[in-house]
């Protein structure tokens, strides 16, 4: 008896299917395609080896992407379908000539706005960019150009995110990632650093967001006066030092002290009586001065990053003392090398002159 009620449920459910694959083939030939094309999916969502249902939404789908996964369908059911097959060939070349349009218009867009940022049209060009992110072009440049040129950090974040979606192995994006969610912990960090590169609204709209979140009145009081600071630079409209600038000529004091004194020992005459140590100990002093420099002027350095992994670029406090200390060491080494040889010079110079 469960046998008979087995076959009957299987038999009803055949019928059943049967008849809406009629109801769905009639309304197509009575012009009702919309209709048609609901029936359809209903009956391969129940039914999903139907072969026919399938076929007959090829034609009806309207994506592309949808009428290539109905071919698949009808080829993973009967694998000797031909006319899937054949479909399948055409939809797929169709494809990739989309891809391929959609691909030379995205390089069109790219370039104009390009074109657009070395014209200095900054407001264009990101708009342009946020329409181009909004329609999910593919396009590593256009999502490049929205992170560079967005002010929103959370903005960036996604721009960012979407790239590295597409460029997976770029290094730098994932620094550059990395760094924003840093900084986007970390806003006092990220205030000190424009504050560093002399762009002190922005400086001051940062600081403000985190005096408006601050519940100690020791970090409000700190930021008010930072803020009062910036705000008088910024109408005295004094000429900002780029900290390149800074990090040179800071390198370059111990180097320069070291060469006249060197050159001194020399007889003003380094090539008449060469020491290639002292030439060595110019070099060291000269790696040791930017070490200095380096630790002294806050500005963001890919070395923070690649000796201590500091995502903020400024380097950490404790970094920061550790790399000033063997700046300090290789600039006092060679002087102190070079006073040593004064002495054994000078001591040498009395012994010849006295009988």
């Amino acid at each position: 008896m469960d046998g008979n009620y087995g076959y009957n449920t299987s038999n009803q459910n055949t019928m059943a299917e049967n008849n809406l694959l009629q109801q769905a083939i009639a309304a197509v030939r009575a012009g009702r395609e919309l209709g048609a094309r609901d029936m359809f999916l209903q009956i391969v969502e129940e039914y999903p080896q139907n072969e026919l249902a399938w076929m007959w939404l090829i034609d009806l789908l309207d994506d592309l992407d949808d009428r290539i996964y109905a071919c698949e369908q009808v080829l993973a059911i009967n694998a000797r379908n031909l006319n899937a097959r054949h479909l399948l060939v055409r939809l797929q070349a169709e494809k990739l000539q989309q891809v391929e349009e959609q691909r030379i218009r995205a390089d069109e867009q790219a370039r104009y706005i390009r074109e657009l940022v070395k014209e200095r049209k900054l407001e264009s060009a990101l708009e342009l960019a946020r329409t181009l992110a909004q329609s999910n072009i593919n396009h590593a440049d256009v999502w490049r150009f929205l992170a560079q040129l967005s002010p929103d950090a959370d903005e960036k974040i996604r721009s960012l995110e979407k790239l590295l979606e597409l460029k997976p192995d770029d290094i730098q994006v994932k620094r550059d990632l990395q760094r924003l969610k840093h900084f986007q912990q970390n806003p006092m960090e990220l205030a000190e650093m424009y504050e560093e590169q002399g762009n002190f609204e922005q400086a001051i709209s940062v600081y403000g967001q985190v005096a408006a979140n601050t519940k100690s009145k020791r970090q409000w009081n700190m930021i008010y006066w930072r803020i009062v600071k910036l705000e008088n630079l910024l109408q005295e409209n004094i000429a900002r030092i780029p900290p390149s600038i800074s990090v040179a000529r800071l390198t370059g004091g111990p180097a320069l002290l070291y060469l006249l004194l060197m050159l001194i020992q020399t007889g003003i005459n380094p090539f008449a009586h060469p020491e290639p140590f002292l030439w060595f100990g110019f070099l060291l002093v000269l790696f040791g001065g930017f070490m200095i420099a380096l630790a002294s002027v806050r500005s963001r350095h890919r070395l923070w990053f690649i000796l201590f992994k500091n995502v903020g670029g400024s380097g950490a406090p404790g970094a920061r003392m550790l790399v000033a200390s063997a700046g300090w060491c290789f600039v006092l080494l060679p002087h102190v090398m070079l006073v040593m040889i004064a002495y054994q010079r000078l001591v040498d110079s009395i012994r010849w002159i006295s009988p």
